[in-house]
C-alpha cells in the first residue's frame, strides 16, 4: 500500500475518532482495520482494471494489401489460410489451434498437413464459408478471385503482399496484430532480424569485386529467370550475390543466349526438385561453356519452398544462400 493511502486512511480514522467522541479502543482499531481492508481491496480491483486490456484490443481496423480496411470484431477463433507462405506465418504465431483451413500446398510445418483443406491455390470458396471462419488470411495477388468472392459474401479477409524480406516482417506484425499475436509477431520478427544481421556481418568482409554474379533459374524449357523486384532476387541480393538477369522484371523467360553472353559464376536453380535428371544444369550440353558449369558452381540442393515463400522462414533462406555463395565465409 503507497504511502498516499495510508495518508488517507488516517484521515479518515481521524474523523471517525472525533465524531464517535474517542470510543473505546477496541472500537477505534476495528475501524483501522475496517478501513485498510477496503482500502486493499479497492486498489487491488483498480489494479487488475488496468492489467486488463479491454477485450484484448478487440475490435479493431485494419487496412491492408488491398487498401481494404478490414474490421476485425474480436479475437478470430477459427482461421482459414489461402496460401503456403501465410500458414506458416500463422504457425510461426502459435496459432496452430485457431487454424481449421488450409491448402493442398501447406506442407510447413508438418502439423499443417492434418489441418482441413479448401483447395490448392484455385480456392474452395464453398469450402472455405462452411468452415466458417472469423478471419480467412490470404495473398493479394494471388488470391484477388477468392479475396472478391469471400468479401462479398460477408467473410472477413485480410490480404498481404510481401515482394521482399522487409516487406514479410511488416506481414508477420499485420496478421499478428490481427490475430491478437502482436507480441509473439515482434518475437518473429526479431528472430528473423537477428538472423539477417548475422549474415550482414559475414558479408561486410566482402569487396565489391569478391562478389559473384548469380542466374537465378525459376524454369525451364522454357527458361525462365527472377528479376529485379521478385522475391527470389531480393533473397539473393541480401545474401551478397549480383543477378545478372537485374535487368528483368519480375519472372519472365530468358534465353540462352542471353545467358551465354552474361556467364554468371552461380546458378541457384529453384527448380531442381521439378526436373528429370537429364534436364538438370550439368547435363544440358549447350550450358557447358558457362562459368558457373564449369567450375561446379551449381546450386540445387535448397529447398525450394524456402526460397520461394514469402513467410517466416525467409531469413533462414538468405541466409542458405550465402553460405553456398561464400562458403568460406560461414565455416
Amino acid at each position: 500500500m503507497t504511502g498516499d493511502t495510508l495518508s488517507a486512511t488516517m484521515k479518515a480514522v481521524h474523523i471517525m475518532l472525533v465524531f464517535e467522541e474517542l470510543r473505546s479502543l477496541k472500537r477505534i482499531l476495528l475501524a483501522v482495520m475496517t478501513l485498510l481492508l477496503l482500502t486493499v481491496v479497492v486498489g487491488c480491483s483498480q489494479s487488475k482494471e488496468t492489467d486488463i486490456p479491454a477485450k484484448e484490443g478487440f475490435p479493431l481496423k485494419i487496412t491492408d494489401a488491398t487498401k481494404n480496411e478490414v474490421v476485425i470484431e474480436a479475437k478470430p477463433k477459427r482461421i482459414v489460410s489461402l496460401t503456403p507462405s501465410n500458414t506458416e506465418i500463422l504457425f510461426a504465431l502459435g496459432l496452430e489451434k485457431e487454424i481449421v483451413g488450409v491448402t493442398t500446398w501447406c506442407d510447413y510445418p508438418a502439423k499443417a498437413k492434418e489441418k482441413e483443406k479448401i483447395g490448392d491455390l484455385t480456392t474452395n470458396v464453398e469450402k472455405v464459408v462452411a468452415l466458417q471462419p472469423d478471419l480467412v488470411v490470404a495473398t493479394a495477388s494471388m488470391n484477388d478471385q477468392a479475396i472478391g468472392a469471400l468479401r462479398k459474401l460477408g467473410v472477413t479477409v485480410l490480404a498481404v503482399e510481401p515482394q521482399n524480406v522487409r516487406e514479410v516482417t511488416d506481414a508477420v506484425q499485420l496478421i499478428a496484430k490481427a490475430t491478437g499475436k502482436e507480441t509473439k509477431g515482434q518475437e518473429v520478427v526479431k528472430g528473423m532480424q537477428d538472423i539477417l544481421a548475422q549474415v550482414e556481418k559475414k558479408l561486410s568482409q566482402l569487396t565489391a569485386e569478391q562478389k559473384v554474379k548469380v542466374f537465378i533459374e525459376v524454369g525451364y524449357e522454357p527458361l525462365f529467370t527472377a528479376g529485379k523486384g521478385s522475391f527470389v532476387d531480393d533473397l539473393v541480393r541480401s545474401a551478397g550475390g549480383i543477378n545478372v538477369a537485374s535487368e528483368v522484371k519480375a519472372y519472365q523467360q530468358y534465353s540462352l543466349e542471353q545467358l551465354l553472353t552474361v556467364n554468371p559464376q552461380v546458378i541457384l536453380a529453384t527448380d531442381y526438385y521439378y526436373l528429370k535428371e537429364n534436364q538438370k544444369v550439368e547435363k544440358r550440353a549447350d550450358w557447358k561453356n558457362i562459368e558457373a558449369v564449369k567450375q561446379g558452381r551449381v546450386i540445387g540442393n535448397l529447398d525450394a519452398n524456402l526460397l520461394t515463400r514469402p513467410g517466416p522462414r525467409s531469413a533462414e533462406a538468405v541466409k542458405a544462400i550465402a553460405q553456398a555463395l561464400y562458403p568460406d565465409l560461414f565455416k
